[in-house]
């Protein structure tokens, strides 16, 4: 049986932290910061010579970063690349015209992954924005399938059914769109929305679910996992300005946090620490929470802890 280990599955990038919405839930910070096209490009290249043949978009607001999107689209076809897909609210656009020629631009380009939009009690964007975005991008790309719908649960559900259910009167139209549920992760402002320790420790995944992609932020630094703790240092493992993608896994492997969670889990790091004293407010069933919980509360006591395995 091969030991387990980070991976890299995709590129995810984020291109931009701008956004022109404001989440009650969202703790991404709005730095002024773009990631370079042709640095992106160069990139893109390596990893598919890598063998890495996936890729997205994320932000931010990705579509505020039109050029890059249809730049790096262009450079994932030349290196036979599939897309995965491209999140948004949807809404970042003023007139219809602007819509139209920004979707237009995309198409051309040939972007053929999924478009997938945030649509949840916490996404306050104008429904009838959304249902314009989609009905356009259904007539552009003349596809039925080509909109997913993405929603936060765990808090305000009844609000979220309710947008959901106004959304779909509003388009009127036989689409099939998938919708697929997240669960919240009470982290930043969104920590007074839900109690996220109860009675039930999560199951270790091994991070395959978020996980083993190259997540790349603005500033070019390089996460291995597109999950509610990707800003945190301790995850960091590199930058695609000075590293390759062979470089990255490496990297990966140095991490002794990201080597930890991918190869043993988070179960041994939260027994350890048990163990040496530490008292986690109670049990929580989202392993992406007590991540974020690792690396942004306690940290020192976690590395500390690894190091000291690693010593031993």
């Amino acid at each position: 049986m091969k030991s387990r280990k980070f991976r890299a599955d995709e590129i995810l990038f984020s291109p931009t932290a701008q956004c022109n919405l404001r989440c009650g839930h969202c703790d991404i910070k709005k730095y002024p910061v773009n990631l370079p096209k042709q640095t992106a490009i160069k990139f893109i290249a390596a990893c598919a010579k890598a063998g890495i043949k996936r890729l997205g978009f994320t932000g931010g607001e990705p579509f505020l970063a039109l050029d890059f999107l249809c730049a790096i689209t262009k450079e994932a076809i030349r290196c036979n690349m599939l897309f995965s897909r491209i999140m948004t609210n949807a809404a970042w656009f003023k007139t219809k015209n602007e819509l139209m020629s920004s979707l237009e631009r995309l198409f051309k380009a040939g972007y053929d992954g999924d478009i997938c939009i945030s649509v949840d009690a916490f996404h306050k964007q104008n429904l009838q924005k959304i249902a314009l975005f989609i009905k356009t991008v259904s007539e552009i790309w003349n596809r039925q399938d080509m909109v997913s719908i993405a929603a936060v649960k765990g808090a305000l559900d009844n609000q979220t059914k309710k947008r959901l259910k106004d959304l779909k009167r509003l388009l009127n139209t036989r689409l099939f769109i998938r919708i697929f549920y997240i669960e919240l992760s009470p982290i930043g402002k969104a920590r007074r929305l839900k109690n996220a320790w109860g009675n039930k420790w999560f199951k270790d995944d091994f991070c395959k679910g978020p996980g083993n992609v190259f997540f790349v932020l603005p500033n070019g630094a390089v996460k291995p996992c597109c999950g509610y703790g990707n800003d945190a240092d301790m995850l960091t493992i590199g930058s695609i300005k000075r590293d390759t993608p062979q470089k990255l896994l490496r990297n990966a492997e140095k991490n002794l946090f990201v080597s930890e969670i991918f190869k043993e889990g988070l179960h041994p790091i939260r027994q350890a620490l048990e163990r040496s004293g530490i008292r986690f407010p109670g049990k929580t069933a989202n392993h992406c929470f007590f991540c974020y919980y690792l690396t942004n509360v306690i940290p020192r006591p976690t590395l500390k802890y690894l190091k000291s395995k690693s010593q031993g």
